[in-house]
């Protein structure tokens, strides 16, 4: 965060130089070095943002959405996951019409799985708002557990099912029902660009691979001195600094240096709110101590 935040500073100072003392012709705009010094600002901006939504998942939690055809045992995955009966199962299709949540954990882990109502049409008025909700569901996740029966949801119609998932939704493909198919339990090896795992949430061969792929898609693994316990106010600000710096980039390609001068202020300022408020006066002694102004 430090390093992030001297550099907004240096683009500020050179910036603000340029407007505040034209005459000593300090033109940061036509600096060659500008498209790198911004292009490494946004990049260490980015990485802070994956950190910190690291952290707010391990801090806050996981929303993980059980997505997937009728009768293809998402019920029955919840019901594992959780270790307890939390959802109806029945071979009826269309028994989940609404949105069933459970808080779990998975070694100490927080996660929210929400069970959702099997994806296809149908005449029935509460089953369509059942599915509606699932499709609402699934873009405010942060994983879609994508669950299919591995005996019947091959090829087309795992192409079929696969449009009906939000195109930014993160997506796990869960084989389920192996119990019944014979394929080995873990991961599995396709040809597709998702993770996929074989699981029986019947019996619960594959489940542990499955859990501890949840656990690093929270950043468990990967937590260390540089992932930090962030919560969502924390992602919040990192957004926003993000989005003032590509405007302050915009406006100084286009050469209105005083709105660029204005949204990079923004951004320090969304950054302040994790980091300390650092002032105009500050900014000012530090453009006088970093170039020779008005000798």
């Amino acid at each position: 965060m430090h390093d992030i935040t001297e550099r907004l500073i240096e683009l500020r100072l050179h910036i603000e130089a340029t407007l505040d003392f034209p005459e000593d012709e300090i033109d940061f705009v036509e600096d060659k070095n500008l498209s790198n010094r911004t292009q490494q600002l946004t990049d260490q901006i980015d990485a802070l943002r994956a950190a910190t939504r690291q952290g707010q998942l391990l801090h806050d939690g996981m929303t993980v959405v059980l997505a997937g055809p009728p009768n293809a045992g998402k019920s029955s995955l919840l019901n594992a996951l959780s270790q307890r009966d939390s959802a109806i199962v029945s071979p009826i299709p269309g028994t989940t019409r609404d949105v069933l949540r459970e808080h779990i954990q998975i070694d100490g882990l927080p996660l929210h799985v929400l069970d959702t109502a099997g994806l296809r049409e149908s005449d029935n008025a509460i089953e369509s708002e059942g599915v509606r909700r699932a499709h609402e569901a699934m873009q405010r996740a942060d994983r879609v557990l994508l669950v299919i029966d591995d005996c019947e949801e091959k090829g087309s119609a795992l192409r079929a099912l696969l449009t009906q998932i939000p195109g930014k939704a993160r997506v796990t493909l869960v084989r389920n029902k192996i119990d019944v198919s014979g394929r080995a339990p873990g991961t599995v090896v396709s040809a597709t660009d998702m993770p996929e795992f074989a699981i029986s949430a019947q019996n619960g061969n594959g489940l542990d691979v499955l859990r501890n792929h949840l656990k690093e898609c929270m950043g468990y693994q990967a937590a260390g001195e540089g992932t930090f316990s962030a919560r969502r106010r924390h992602l919040d600000a990192i957004e926003r600094a993000r989005g003032h710096v590509d405007t302050a980039m915009a406006q100084l390609a286009a050469r209105r240096t005083e709105l660029a001068a204005e949204e990079l202020r923004r951004a320090q300022q969304a950054l302040g709110e994790i980091t300390g408020e650092f002032t105009s006066d500050d900014l000012l002694g530090r453009i006088f101590s970093s170039f020779c102004i008005g000798k």
